[in-house]
């Protein structure tokens, strides 16, 4: 692309010529800066190392001066001997001198000779008194004439300064600091001299102190290294005694290594992001078109599909169904989620493509319109008559198959819900709400079913949402409440236990047997669990010698948390595990539920009593007396009710599960016990427990806590005195 199409216009144009005048004249702006800021640094520095060097040579003069202020050296030597006189010098003056860090030497002079010296290494010989006389004659010189001598000389006036001189020379090659100062009240001219050596030391505390880079002195003879500046070194009288040298500083490095390099790239990435920038807006301006015609197609059709999508088929529908006959079919893929699960989405979304155009193939013509709905709920529209009970095995013919694992083919089905107008209603909403209707009739009564929709479906279905409604405000509002049954041991006839059965509370008329699948479906069952659990162990304490036994349903024994609701219980109630007992159906045998068996497992554990309910109904099989270690069985009513225990066949199905049942160490129940007939012959069949209306009807807590005691003095009252038996059957 050429760059007049990536920008706009001119105006793009003059933009970046600007943009690019700026990086460059700021880059070239910052460089010149940078080296008047290094010229500005060197020249500060080397001012700063020639004001040190006087500062030090006043310095220098102002500490002789007050050194030799503070003496009366003639005096003294008059007064003492030689060798007391050497002593007395080395004391006052040789040793507090030369103790600090610079001053290396100091001495005594007159005009022609050093008469007294000392060193950092003691009082100076013959040799350090030459080199003092050396380096310090032409500064004691200078000093002028002698001071008035004899016995009335006296010392400068306190506070007047005395002749004080300091200068540059150099001993051995190395800079030293002069200074001398005549010593007051001598006779003949004294000076007092003090020498300080430029050396290692000294050069490196200035270099610390001015923080200057590789601060060192070269000879007269040497010439200052490239890109170093030098501050010379001469004595007064212009002799060249060396130079200080030092690598100046850089502080326009920075700019040149850092400022300039990042000004650089910031100019050029902005640059690159205004063409960046440019280009994009280009592909915008020609993505533009075909944006706004992608979002027309989504205002209209589902992506996925290629099928219309709810809203365009809503709209569809209103005009429709208000002036014409048509028939509305909702259809939904059967079991999709398992789909997803075992396949996977991508493998789902191939599902719900291809039922999409097979609809398509099935219902084609103008006079149809097929949309998808949502995830994999579809929808098909027909103007005109039809013959509604046509329509459902067209639809639901339609099987998509797909590889599953171990190269098993996988159909998937679809289940379809009918209405039509203007049969079913006159407007969309109302054949919207009852086709769906009847597709949950057509889901629940199993994959590939069609069903048209009739008055009946919807009152069905108020029902079913009434009763929903009704067990969720339970469930909030707590709602229902246990009632005990009596179980009766048949050897003794005394209460051995009760079994805990839900029931709504007082005005509700719906049993369990309608509302418990309704609160499964809910997924309210673990709540509701967990609360009857909560609500036995409480009323068990009521009855503390006997067993209470609890329902758990197949929701409760997958729930994870349930050994751990039990054990809160049990420690809350302080109920012994003893005096519980839980009642499972067959159906919770027949799942491999890894959760399910840890569950039976850890209730065995504890030493609860496991019982399996209803025997003899469903999928009821002598095998999981065998394959599960159960510790009773209950046999189901249906077996003793009505007379059924003189019937021959049911009386040897019933003695059969008895024997077996004992001889696998398992105890026997029997629901549904009306008469002590029915007692009396189970009693000599060796059934151990019975259970039903003989014995008591299930009550409120407190009423079966009555109903226990009561039962407990019958059974007393009704033992044959002679034999110490029951007497059943006699009354």
């Amino acid at each position: 692309m050429l760059l007049g199409q990536k920008l706009s216009g001119h105006r793009g144009v003059v933009a970046i010529v600007g943009l690019l005048g700026l990086t460059i004249g700021g880059s070239a702006a910052l460089f010149v800066t940078s080296q008047s800021m290094d010229r500005n640094a060197a020249d500060r520095q080397q001012q700063q190392v020639q004001k040190g060097v006087e500062r030090t040579l006043a310095a220098s003069g102002v500490q002789a001066s007050a050194i030799a202020a503070r003496l009366e050296p003639a005096q003294r030597i008059a007064q003492l001997g030689p060798d007391q006189a050497a002593t007395w010098l080395d004391n006052e003056l040789g040793r507090p001198t030369v103790s600090g860090d610079y001053t290396k030497s100091v001495a005594i002079m007159t005009r022609s000779e050093a008469i007294y010296g000392y060193t950092k290494g003691g009082r100076a010989d013959s040799e350090d008194l030459d080199e003092i006389q050396n380096a310090a004659a032409r500064l004691v010189a200078s000093l002028g004439e002698k001071a008035p001598a004899g016995p009335d000389a006296k010392a400068a006036p306190s506070g007047e300064a005395l002749p004080t001189k300091s200068d540059l020379s150099s001993v051995h090659g190395v800079p030293v600091l002069i200074a001398a100062s005549r010593l007051p009240g001598s006779g003949e001219p004294l000076a007092l001299v003090t020498m300080t050596y430029m050396d290692e030391t000294m050069v490196n505390r200035w270099g610390s102190t001015l923080m200057l880079d590789g601060f060192g002195i070269v000879g007269p003879r040497d010439t200052p290294a490239p890109g170093t500046r030098s501050v010379a070194l001469t004595a007064a009288d212009g002799t060249a005694l060396g130079h200080m040298v030092w690598r100046p500083a850089h502080p326009g490095e920075a700019i040149r290594s850092y400022v300039i390099p990042a000004t650089l790239a910031i100019g050029a990435l902005v640059l690159g992001l205004f063409l960046m920038l440019a280009h994009r807006a280009n592909a915008l301006r020609e993505e533009a078109d075909s944006s706004s015609m992608r979002a027309r197609f989504l205002e209209r059709f589902d992506p996925d599909t290629g099928l219309v999508n709810r809203a365009t088929f809503i709209r569809q529908l209103e005009h429709v169904a208000g002036s014409h006959p048509c028939q509305l079919i909702l259809l939904d893929v059967d079991d999709f989620s398992t789909i997803n699960e075992t396949l996977g989405h991508e493998v789902g979304d191939e599902v719900v493509r291809e039922f999409g155009q097979r609809l398509l193939k099935e219902f084609p013509g103008p006079r149809c319109l097929v949309a998808r709905l949502d995830g994999d709920e579809f929808a098909v529209l027909i103007a005109g008559n039809a013959d509604l009970h046509d329509l459902g095995p067209r639809s639901t013919s339609i099987v998509v198959s797909r590889a599953g694992g171990e190269q098993a083919v996988i159909s998937v089905t679809i289940s379809a819900g009918i209405a039509a107008a203007p049969e079913h209603g006159h407007f969309a909403g109302a054949l919207m709400r009852h086709a769906d209707i009847a597709l949950g009739a057509a889901k629940a009564a199993g994959p590939a079913s069609h069903v048209v929709y009739n008055p009946a479906l919807g009152e069905s279905f108020m029902s079913r949402k009434g009763l929903e409604a009704r067990m969720k405000k339970a469930i909030e509002d707590e709602g229902f409440e246990l009632f005990y049954q009596p179980i009766i041991s048949l050897r003794t006839m005394k209460p051995s236990g009760v079994e805990a059965l839900l029931r709504l509370k007082q005005g509700a008329t719906d049993t369990p047997a309608v509302f418990v699948p309704v609160i499964e479906k809910l997924g309210l069952m673990p709540q509701l669990g967990a609360w009857i659990i909560q609500q036995a162990f409480r009323d068990s304490r009521r009855w503390p010698d006997l067993r209470t036994s609890i329902n758990l349903s197949p929701l409760q024994l997958e729930n994870r948390a349930l050994l751990d609701q039990i054990d809160f219980n049990r420690a809350r109630f302080h109920v012994s595990p003893g005096a519980i007992g839980f009642e499972i159906t067959e159906g919770v045998l027949l799942n491999k539920s890894a959760t399910v068996h840890a569950n039976l497992q850890g209730l065995r554990e504890r030493g609860y009593l496991i019982a399996l309910d209803d025997f003899g109904t469903g999928y009821s099989s002598l095998s999981y007396l065998s394959e599960f270690d159960i510790h009773r069985l209950k046999l189901d009513q249906s077996f003793i009710r009505g007379g059924r225990l003189s019937e021959g066949r049911s009386a040897v199905l019933v003695q059969g599960v008895i024997d077996i049942c004992h001889k696998l160490g398992i105890d026997v129940v029997a629901e549904g016990v009306e008469d002590l007939a029915e007692a009396a012959t189970l009693r000599e069949w060796d059934c151990d427990f019975a259970q039903g209306y003989q014995f008591g009807k299930p009550a409120p807590a407190r009423v079966a806590a009555q109903n226990l005691i009561n039962l407990q003095n019958q059974a007393i009252s009704i033992i044959d005195y002679r034999t110490g038996e029951p007497r059943l059957g006699l009354q």
